[in-house]
């Protein structure tokens, strides 16, 4: 997998998040990128990707591996996009 191809998928996953947390909720409003969650949401937010990653690893899934990284690297592109 080349990096555009990469860069693709991780902006496939911010638009599905984006589209997914629109609005409030019990965290706040919006997704990571919205100023309206706390910076410990985003940092839970993104622990439990990070743990779905572990956890893709412990069970030798390569195609859960992939999802699970794309969705980290979606989930932090979303904090820097906060700041």
């Amino acid at each position: 997998m080349n990096r555009p191809e990469v860069y693709a998928l991780i902006d496939d996953e911010r638009a599905f998040q984006a589209a997914k947390w629109a609005g409030p909720h019990d965290w706040g409003e919006g997704d990571c990128s919205s100023a309206l969650v706390l910076p410990i949401v985003k940092a839970a937010v993104l622990t439990e990707e990070t743990g779905e990653v572990a956890r893709a690893v412990l069970d030798a899934d390569p195609t859960g591996l992939r999802l699970e990284l794309v969705q980290v690297a979606a989930v932090a592109v979303a904090w820097l996009e906060s700041l």
